[in-house]
């Protein structure tokens, strides 16, 4: 078991690799009642051509597939539902699929280890038959039909598709009517066989539990299962071109009030580790400089009555791809997106505020440490997106000068944009 000593945080965070290639991170934090697991597979809705294990050509799956298995993983062939099993421990248990992950987990105040054992099995015990598959793709249809009318997730979706040209991250991760109406049993255990190996996952235990016994038990679980040692997995990779895919788009939809949004497509170097971290951490700062609360942006735009609610942002990180989203009920669109557009542009930055912003970022890192779920999903989120536990972040905070950050941001293309225009659908 090795510690992973977090600079300047004066906390430890201990990690074994086992021998059938499962990461296991263990977030000890004593005094706190809650307890918890992330049981994380590195497969997501964006992955939908690779070549399956023991395959050798590559293989074109449904989309929406990913979490199509996440669903399907909560049935055994014991008719006792998961629910059921953890609700016995008074642990809530449950699961989502993203572009990139599907993770499994819980959370208890008691009977921790007992929850463990069980969230390890089920995850790898899948049961797969023609007649559930069937049954599932009824509750996955009823599902699509309720995200259609959920105008907030149609938007954000809706970005995705027209910035994306190629890049599969263009898709719904719950996939469509048509691509879930060909998900067979067998495509669901090709894809659980290739990706639900222990290599390809990571085990995240948190809160105040002894490590040491925390880890024998998954040992002790895992040596008593099989797993044949796999090579490393073929994904299709996509060459996708700094043009967004269409640049406006009018939808109608049950809204009271006009939407916009707003977003930009910037392509960067594909990068790893920290280097990968610090262009995060640019479009934080620089998002946070020009448009956060201690910026007059928002009230301006309210008070000249260009937007009637505030503006929401998010962005995502791909490749080699950065995806930045605004919206918001806009009164006058075309103010909005120039407004919009002059800020993100704007190439006079206050560095009072760059070094005041850094400050709320690292005493943000401090305080997340009090909460060891936020400790357990950074872990699992960053051995995901940067191959490893940036363990010195603190520093790479400290260290993120302004001048480094100014020379980041001019190398930046905002040039390449798609507005979504959503008005009120006559009844």
């Amino acid at each position: 078991m090795n510690e992973i000593i977090m600079t300047n945080l004066d906390e430890v965070i201990y990690h074994e690799k086992l021998s059938n290639g499962l990461d296991v991170y263990v977030y000890k934090k004593p005094g706190f009642a809650k307890k918890g697991a992330y049981f994380v597979t590195n497969y997501g809705s964006s992955v939908n051509e690779f070549k399956p294990i023991n395959e050798d050509k590559m293989v074109s799956f449904p989309k929406g597939i990913a979490h199509f298995l996440e669903h399907k993983l909560f049935e055994s062939e014991d008719n006792e539902k998961v629910f059921e099993k953890f609700k016995k421990y008074g642990a809530e248990v449950n699961a989502y699929t993203n572009h990139s992950i599907t993770n499994y987990y819980f959370s208890t105040v008691n009977n921790f280890y007992e929850c463990l054992e069980e969230l390890v099995d089920f995850v790898q015990k899948p049961y797969f038959t023609d007649e559930n598959v069937e049954k599932e793709k009824g509750i996955i249809n009823q599902e699509i039909n309720m995200t259609n009318d959920n105008v907030d997730r149609y938007m954000y979706e809706q970005m995705f598709d027209l910035l994306l040209k190629v890049n599969p991250n263009k898709y719904k991760t719950i996939g469509d009517k048509k691509s879930v109406s060909k998900i067979t049993k067998e495509d669901l255990y090709r894809c659980y066989n290739t990706f639900y190996h222990p290599s390809n996952m990571i085990l995240v235990m948190y809160g105040d539990i002894d490590e040491k016994k925390a880890i024998n038990l998954v040992k002790k679980n895992q040596a008593s299962k099989n797993f044949d040692k796999i090579n490393k997995i073929e994904i299709k990779k996509y060459d996708e071109p700094k043009e967004v895919n269409q640049t406006y788009k009018h939808a109608l939809k049950n809204v009271s009030h006009p939407r916009v949004s707003v977003a930009y497509k910037l392509k960067v170097p594909n990068l790893t580790g920290e280097e990968r971290f610090k262009k995060i951490l640019l479009i934080d700062l620089l998002i946070d400089i020009k448009f956060g609360n201690l910026t007059s942006f928002e009230k301006d735009l309210m008070k000249k009555e260009i937007i009637k609610t505030g503006v929401s942002w998010s962005y995502s990180y791909f490749d080699d791809i950065v995806l930045i989203i605004f919206e918001a009920d806009a009164s006058d669109k075309e103010k909005f997106i120039k407004a919009i557009d002059d800020k993100i542009k704007e190439t006079v930055i206050d560095k009072e505020s760059f070094v005041l912003d850094k400050r709320v970022l690292m005493t943000d890192l401090v305080k997340s440490f009090e909460s060891p779920n936020v400790v357990a999903n950074m872990i699992h989120n960053n051995v995901i997106k940067y191959g490893k536990v940036i363990n010195n972040l603190y520093n790479v905070y400290k260290n993120y000068s302004f001048d480094e950050f100014k020379k980041d941001f001019e190398e930046l293309n905002f040039d390449n944009k798609s507005v979504l225009y959503v008005t009120k659908k006559e009844d």
